[in-house]
């Protein structure tokens, strides 16, 4: 203040003008000031008045624009002019100032009335608009993001893309750090306001308004490893808020990754897979000439074999590339199989009837779990693939059964089937549709003889017929003798991938009938890999390219929350502002020095008294954010 009183430039501002002893203090708390009353809510002074030259460097120093003297000495006149009123001098007319008082805080809770009309002022609004408008700038960002990312979404990554990958991934991050930036000063009014609310609860050393001050500018030491949270939890709680706004700008960019996109592209094309059903086309599947007795060529036992074993149909040719899909369609048959029809006696023992399960056909004290066998004269089954053959089976041990006996009648029936063979990047995969129709026709053959090729219409058919109840015909049981259980079996149905478990006493048996009917299928996909000569098909090429795949939830989730929760703070921090800042106090230079210009303050800056006592002062004496009594707003001590 010596300083300022010895520069030059000051003295027009620290010059008195003369006044009377009757001229009342603009100061005073109660005083009814008619002539400067607008001026003095509004934040204005009447021309010519000290008072209103000191308030055009800055409000907070009114107070201060005199020594301590000259101050007692505005009281005495102030209470002369009180016994004594004298009308004010002014050259305006009284006229333009109504006459009411001064609205003044009574208490630091912010409840008076006309303080409460005067905060919600147009111009006391005015640093409102700045987080607002921060706000409304992340909502526009937060959408401009999603939009840009919608934008790219499907776009391919390759040169003819009109922005390269790599400024795709800059301008998303950019968005993220941006929409961060704009909350992040959003929030910081917030911050700001908690400051001096928490400054106004209750008295404080100077050591414990450095700490808060400190949490006020995010210094995440101070607001983590201190006390700070005592004194100002909800300014903490703002901060540490702040801390963790960075990360939705983390998540967000992740939001646009990239996938592999496949193309459809259909074409007319030949593939080398005929109708396996047409002779002229397709190489025979049986053996022998038209009257010799019924069976199939060893390659077509070899790849039933490793068809039943494998559960589906074997490798077959790609005859349109790594990346296509072709479509075959073929005559052939199926099994259609009735749960309703009962076993032949003595095929199964039957648990529902209570006869014996122990004993059965096939061996002495064992346990039958699998017949499949059809019924007729036996040189006429063995080669006839026409014949409907009856299936039972049991799951369960050789002790203990697992419930009754479950059965199937299944009749050969005429198929067409559509093939989808698909090839993805060297994996194969085969779809079918099947059509069934009639049974297939079946010629007695003569008495005593067995079946032979010439009373067969459709001996490819019948070929793949009786290559495929080969794999499902015979029996599965377990005999016990006194060195344990030993299993007795002739069929290759334990290799079935219906059959779900066996181990050294146990079966269990999973959907048996969609089992057998799978049979008939794969086995029929399988034999298309043999040159069975050509037929014209659409064959549909897949094009691969990589286009970026944006995933909307992992954008607008962490943006979504994080401007609800600085909205929330926000509006929290606005009515903190209305009714616990009157004076807009913030952390610049200009405010910092109005509420700490004081004479409690003043012995802290000269250091008075030594460095030990002022480091007794720092921890023992406490200050508050208030109104003093010259009626500014500045730091005090508690006055006992």
């Amino acid at each position: 203040m010596e300083a300022a009183q010895n520069d030059p430039a000051m003295d027009p501002l620290l010059a008195e003008e003369p006044k009377s002893p009757n001229t009342p203090d603009p100061r005073a708390t109660n005083h009814l000031d008619t002539h400067n009353e607008d001026y003095q809510i509004s934040g204005e002074k009447a021309p010519g008045s000290l008072t209103g030259q000191l308030d055009s460097v800055h409000p907070l120093l009114d107070g201060y624009s005199k020594p301590s003297k000259e101050r007692e000495a505005d009281g005495i006149a102030q209470h002369s002019a009180e016994t004594d009123p004298q009308p004010p001098q002014s050259n305006v007319p009284l006229s333009r100032y109504p006459s009411r008082r001064r609205p003044v805080r009574k208490s630091t809770r912010g409840d008076h009335r006309e303080i409460a009309r005067a905060n919600v002022s147009r111009s006391h609004l005015k640093p409102v608009i700045k987080p607002l408008v921060c706000l409304l700038g992340a909502c526009v960002l937060a959408v401009g993001h999603h939009l840009f990312n919608s934008w790219a979404d499907g776009l391919p990554i390759d040169s003819g893309t009109r922005i390269p990958q790599v400024w795709v991934l800059r301008i998303g991050t950019g968005f993220a750090f941006a929409f961060q930036t704009v909350l992040a000063a959003s929030l910081s009014f917030v911050i700001c306001q908690l400051l001096w609310f928490s400054a106004r609860r209750k008295y404080l050393t100077v050591q414990d308004l450095n700490k808060l001050y400190h949490v006020e500018r995010r210094d995440i030491i101070s607001t983590i490893w201190s006390n700070a949270v005592m004194h100002g939890p909800l300014l903490v709680g703002a901060a540490l808020l702040s801390f963790m706004l960075p990360i939705a700008a983390v998540f967000t960019p992740g939001s646009l990754g990239v996938r592999t996109a496949v193309d459809p592209e259909d074409a007319p094309c030949v593939i080398f897979a005929g109708n396996l059903s047409d002779l002229s086309a397709t190489p025979p599947l049986y053996t022998g000439d038209d009257c010799l007795p019924l069976d199939i060529i060893p390659n077509a036992t070899r790849i039933s074999e490793v068809t039943f074993a494998g559960a589906r149909p074997i490798p077959l040719p790609e005859f349109c590339g790594k990346n296509c899909t072709y479509k075959v369609i073929t005559d052939s048959m199926s099994f259609k199989c009735d749960t309703n029809q009962p076993l032949p006696a003595g095929q199964m023992p039957s648990g529902v009837t209570g006869t014996d399960t122990v004993t059965s056909i096939h061996a002495p004290s064992s346990r039958t779990f699998w017949n499949a066998t059809p019924s007729g004269d036996q040189l006429q089954i063995a080669n006839d693939p026409t014949l409907p053959f009856s299936v039972g089976w049991l799951s369960g041990t050789s002790s203990s059964p697992n419930g009754d006996t479950q059965k199937a009648y299944c009749t050969p029936v005429h198929a067409r089937y559509e093939f989808s063979v698909q090839t993805i990047s060297g994996t194969q995969s085969v779809t079918y549709n099947v059509t069934t129709s009639d049974e297939i026709p079946h010629v007695p053959p003569l008495s005593g003889q067995p079946a032979r090729w010439c009373g067969i219409k459709e001996p490819q058919i019948a070929a793949i017929t009786l290559a495929a109840r080969r794999s499902l015909q015979g029996y599965l049981s377990m005999r016990t003798t006194e060195y344990g259980n030993t299993w007795d079996l002739s069929s290759t149905v334990r290799l079935a991938s219906f059959l779900n478990t066996v181990s050294d006493d146990l079966v269990e048996w999973g959907d048996v009938v969609k089992g057998i009917e799978e049979t008939a299928a794969n086995l029929t996909a399988s034999l298309l890999s043999m040159d069975n000569g050509r037929q014209n098909s659409t064959c549909t090429y897949l094009n691969s390219r990589v286009v970026y795949d944006y995933k909307s939830a992992n954008l607008l989730a962490p943006y979504g929350v994080a401007i609800l929760v600085v909205a929330a703070s926000l509006v929290f921090g606005v009515f903190v502002f209305l009714r616990f800042n009157p004076h807009d106090l913030t952390t610049s230079f200009v405010d910092t020095i109005g509420i700490t210009r004081n004479p409690d303050m003043e012995i802290f800056a000269r250091k008075d008294g030594g460095q030990n006592e002022l480091e007794a002062l720092l921890r023992s004496t406490k200050f508050r954010l208030g109104e003093l009594s010259g009626g500014y707003m500045g730091y005090g001590t508690r006055k006992d």
